[in-house]
């Protein structure tokens, strides 16, 4: 393989797939108190997490972005090594995470004139995240010179979405996602937000006022984007939170659905890690897509 790739802890690949394409994870860090903190997956669990969060209602959990000494760290095994990286970031609209990696990379590649680093902006964030970081993992399994993978990337990424609901919008607006009104006539209300996120940012889609009809609501979402595409030229996932039961029931029908619309491929599904479960509360649920590098 041509080069390595590497990405952050928001991904939320499975720990099969870190193994399977050797990809490393650099974490990010949360905290319940604001003064302790964990790093995700590595110290804390996605599950015990959510657990947490249930048991605690009205506690928001706070996230830390790892420092340019932890992305340093990380790359300079391989930097010394002259090797070539690919990292990808968690949205930069959501963290300034970005900026960190590069100067890391940026002073390796001073240090290491022989490696390449390049830090890509995903665009994405949680499982649309984990979709474009698998892709790198099979353009380097498959051959792909480091800067014909920069370049396919940079493409892929412009072309997957998020559609997803979530039980509780303050989570989102204590993170800063969305506005303080939206959240007090949400309670109100007992509306449930519809939201896309594509391009690296949150749009709201639309409100109802059930769970189940949210789900209904951003499941037809999905199915529109295909109508004008050929559905097989994408990977199709889902993502959970903490309602296994609720989250079975709905894998099961977003599998069917995608089946009736011609996919004949595997809809994957990937559990919403800490990172993101930080702004989304313990309730999140979607559907992720992204154009294959081999369409």
């Amino acid at each position: 393989m041509d080069f390595r790739v590497l990405s952050d802890s928001s991904c939320d690949i499975s720990l099969e797939q870190e193994k399977t394409y050797g990809i490393q994870l650099i974490s990010y860090y949360v905290s319940f108190d604001g003064i302790n903190y964990e790093k995700d997956r590595r110290e804390v669990t996605a599950e015990d997490f959510y657990r947490k969060m249930t048991e605690n209602p009205g506690v928001y959990p706070k996230t830390s972005m790892p420092t340019q000494v932890d992305f340093y760290e990380a790359f300079q095994p391989y930097a010394e090594k002259g090797e070539k990286i690919i990292y990808l970031n968690l949205t930069s609209k959501f963290s300034s995470s970005f900026q960190s990696a590069n100067l890391a990379a940026e002073a390796l590649m001073e240090e290491y004139p022989d490696c390449k680093i390049a830090v890509i902006d995903s665009f994405s964030a949680t499982v649309q995240e984990g979709l474009l970081v698998t892709e790198a993992a099979r353009m380097a399994e498959a051959g792909l010179s480091f800067e014909e993978a920069v370049e396919k990337l940079e493409e892929l990424k412009m072309t997957s979405r998020i559609f997803f609901t979530t039980g509780d919008l303050s989570y989102l607006q204590k993170g800063g996602r969305i506005g303080k009104v939206l959240t007090q006539a949400a309670s109100v209300l007992k509306i449930k937000p519809i939201i896309h996120l594509y391009e690296g940012e949150l749009q709201a889609a639309g409100i109802v006022r059930a769970r189940k009809k949210s789900i209904r609501k951003f499941m037809d979402d999905a199915k529109a984007f295909f109508a004008d595409k050929n559905i097989n030229d994408y990977r199709i996932c889902t993502g959970k939170g903490y309602d296994k039961e609720e989250y079975d029931a709905f894998h099961q029908e977003v599998a069917e659905e995608m089946k009736a619309l011609g996919f004949t491929g595997e809809v994957e599904s990937y559990q919403i890690g800490c990172t993101i479960g930080v702004h989304t509360g313990p309730t999140p649920i979607g559907i992720a897509c992204i154009r294959k590098f081999d369409a």
